[in-house]
């Protein structure tokens, strides 16, 4: 409805928008060099937030940078979990 009004291709601000069209902002490249830490250094990373603010996107962005061959993403959904479970 809205598309055709506006001559959109797509809807905007879905959650499968391509991650090279995301707005690289300074916290979104700042996140993504802290995942790259943890990386090179075999770390586990976590990422907490707010519905909403982005972390899935923000996982999706990074996992697509990493050889699949050398590393494993893991997405937990469980919002029953403390940190007494890792």
């Amino acid at each position: 409805m809205f598309e055709t009004f506006y001559n959109l291709s797509r809807i905007p601000f879905s959650r499968d928008i391509p991650t090279q069209e995301l707005y690289k902002s300074v916290i979104l490249e700042e996140i993504l060099g802290r995942l790259q830490y943890a990386a090179e250094r075999r770390w586990f990373a976590v990422i907490t937030g707010d519905c909403g603010t982005g972390k899935t996107t923000t996982i999706r962005c990074y996992a697509e940078v990493l050889n699949p061959a050398k590393f494993k993403v893991l997405y937990i959904s469980d919002s029953r979990l403390t940190p007494s479970h890792f």
